[in-house]
């Protein structure tokens, strides 16, 4: 009991560092679960390949659309890189030439740009519900390649040969969907910072 109240504060502007709020950094594990449930309940139904690309596309479309409005809108710079960051993926999975190599370039480009203007970037973020979608979605990202590169050979995973391709496809489309999610918490933040601001 804090305060005479029991329960999270997570939501407080008091208490930014509770745990819980960090829940978003479990959905890429959740999703390789669900490869596994769709599994056992019906292995003739898992999620093909093709599948999981259409819908990439589709999502993350919506975050590039979504970003862009954000950024000639409010003007953050963290709406700036995440609308470069979402047309990076997007150009990814539309697999036309150059992509391939094309999106490590872009990443490479991103990570000076956000390492060189952090205090900008992060300034929008940090501390404040934007923060655990923000990390959850590179975590996403980061365990689909991980799969990808069949690390998890190395250690104990049931059936990594057989089912490497789904898991990492379902991971993809999971950070997919956690960045659409950022999106949303991000035009909310910027919302509300306009609010305060005077801003309609």
């Amino acid at each position: 009991m804090v305060d005479g109240k029991a329960g999270c504060k997570c939501h407080s502007d008091g208490d930014k560092k509770c745990l819980c709020r960090w829940w978003p950094l479990i959905m890429g594990p959740v999703a390789m679960v669900m490869v596994y449930v769709a599994q056992a309940l019906s292995p003739e139904q898992i999620a093909w390949r093709g599948a999981n690309e259409s819908m990439a596309l589709i999502l993350v479309g919506i975050s590039v659309v979504g970003f862009g409005i954000q950024a000639i809108k409010y003007k953050q710079e963290f709406q700036f890189f995440m609308l470069a960051l979402c047309a990076a993926f997007f150009c990814r999975e539309w697999h036309f030439a150059g992509t391939s190599n094309g999106i490590y370039v872009a990443l490479g480009v991103l990570a000076v740009w956000f390492f060189k203007r952090h205090h900008q970037i992060d300034g929008f973020f940090k501390g404040n519900a934007v923060e655990p979608w923000f990390w959850a979605t590179f975590s996403c990202y980061a365990l689909s390649q991980i799969i990808a590169r069949r690390v998890f050979r190395y250690v104990y995973l049931p059936g990594e040969e057989e089912m490497h391709i789904y898991l990492e496809e379902s991971v993809e489309t999971m950070a997919h969907v956690v960045m659409a999610i950022t999106c949303f918490v991000s035009w909310l933040r910027a919302k509300s910072l306009g609010t305060l601001n005077g801003d309609k």
